[in-house]
């Protein structure tokens, strides 16, 4: 899978919650993530590294600092539709995976910088694509000395 050193890590997440996800999305989840949080639902990686993450969220029962849940419903005006977040930065940005559309199971990052247009739509300033799947997003991660 990865071989990412972490601070904290958390158990498996339970099957009964990534279903949950699943019908909350209307979709199924990209295999390697589900695979992923089947595995290790998330953590706090340890070091600094080449793309900023530092939380890997987690589905299960998991502390509010990490939970996908969480970021989900306080950041859902900034989560563009067929995304969720899967992790964060020091600076608020988040990493998001495409669940849906001709995207799905691709990584990208998004800065925590919003503008707000003239109807009051909340955008992020930028949103970059990262990696193609979640295996090649964790494979991607490097610590920095």
């Amino acid at each position: 899978m990865t071989s990412l050193t972490y601070e904290e890590t958390f158990p498996a997440a339970p099957a009964s919650k990534l279903q949950e996800l699943e019908e909350r999305l209307g979709a199924r989840l990209p295999q390697p993530y589900r695979d992923y949080l089947a595995t290790q639902d998330g953590g706090a990686l340890e070091g600094y590294n080449n793309h900023g993450i530092e939380i890997i969220c987690g589905v299960g029962d998991v502390p509010k600092w990490s939970s996908l849940w969480h970021l989900l419903n306080t950041q859902s005006d900034v989560i563009p539709d067929g995304f969720i977040p899967v992790g964060s930065d020091a600076g608020g940005g988040l990493f998001l995976l495409a669940v849906a559309g001709a995207d799905h199971g691709s990584v990208w990052h998004q800065s925590s910088e919003t503008e707000v247009d003239a109807a009051g739509n909340v955008t992020p300033v930028s949103r970059e694509r990262l990696a193609d799947s979640w295996d090649e997003f964790l494979s991607s991660i490097e610590p920095l000395d």
